[in-house]
């Protein structure tokens, strides 16, 4: 046999567990004719007891332990005198962890407050630094009215001028008026894009001694100027000369335009064939003197245009 509470090894006639001290002794169980049923709650209880140990009833004599409906009746003046006792949880409850303790509603209602007192004072706070009422509270500005007569400016101003930070109102542009503003930009972009071409020109020039990744670099850059050149055309052909007065100028700038433009054309293809695979020396420097003499020739045609080129301002 083994013991109950530690599972040693016992002898078949052994009192006590040599390793636990344990009472492994049989227990001698109830017969029947020492128990009883109680008649309130169903509980299996000695005859011995007067009360019921589980609902605290008092018991009745029963003849079958095993049998409820044999307990002896009872005296309806008895039964009415049974009082039903206050029942208690027989599973006891988990002890309170200092987290699960109940709040306390002085807390909470202090939380609240303290909460309200914060929003009163940042409202307050924004207030005070608005002013709604008076947008003019912090404004430093003159505003009494000053006689000036002695400045030499006769009367009475309500503000002086010189504090007045407003911006002044700006008449409309007419048509005319906006197409020379247009005209006069497009003017100067065309005269940055020939001074690019021309330093661009002179890179191509040192191309055969340029490294290949100075060449990637100096053709990009050609390609990029050719596109703004593109661009300057398209911008100058949507100006609006409906009024005819500046449609011949318009004209000649889309001119001088295409001269740009013929100039790029021939700066690309010429670093196409440099950075061409299997280029040779020979056909890098074919194609820069093909090049420089297209160059040449429409940088020329651009600057007889561009001399004598003339944009007069509108009439006012």
């Amino acid at each position: 046999m083994l013991c109950p509470r530690c599972g040693h090894p016992l002898p078949d006639d052994a009192t006590s567990c040599p390793s636990c001290g344990g009472d492994v002794r049989p227990l001698s169980a109830p017969t029947a004719e020492d128990l009883t049923w109680c008649p309130a709650c169903g509980s299996v209880v000695s005859r011995e007891m007067a009360a019921c140990p589980y609902c605290g009833l008092p018991l009745f004599g029963q003849s079958d332990p095993l049998d409820p409906s044999s307990a002896e009746p009872v005296d309806p003046a008895e039964r009415d005198t049974r009082l039903l006792p206050r029942m208690q949880n027989a599973i006891p409850l988990p002890e309170l962890q200092e987290d699960d303790e109940p709040k306390s509603p002085r807390a909470a209602k202090s939380l609240l407050i303290a909460c309200v007192a914060v929003g009163v004072v940042v409202l307050a706070t924004v207030l005070v630094l608005a002013h709604p009422w008076d947008p003019h509270l912090y404004d430093t500005r003159a505003s009494t009215p000053a006689d000036t007569s002695m400045e030499g400016f006769p009367g009475t101003v309500e503000r002086l001028s010189a504090q007045d930070k407003t911006a002044e109102e700006t008449k409309p542009l007419t048509a005319d008026e906006a197409t020379f503003e247009a005209l006069t930009g497009a003017l100067e972009t065309a005269d940055t894009l020939s001074d690019e071409l021309n330093q661009e020109m002179q890179d191509l020039s040192a191309a055969p001694s340029a490294s290949d990744e100075t060449r990637e670099t100096w053709a990009k850059q050609a390609e990029a100027t050719s596109i703004r050149i593109s661009n300057l055309i398209t911008e100058v052909q949507a100006a609006d000369v409906t009024t005819g007065t500046y449609a011949s100028s318009r004209d000649e700038l889309v001119t001088m335009g295409n001269y740009l433009r013929n100039r790029a054309d021939a700066l690309t293809s010429a670093w196409q064939a440099i950075l061409a695979p299997g280029a040779s020396e020979d056909d890098a420097q074919a194609a820069i003197d093909q090049a420089r003499a297209s160059d040449g020739a429409f940088s020329s045609l651009y600057q007889e245009a561009r001399d004598g080129f003339t944009l007069e301002e509108p009439e006012a």
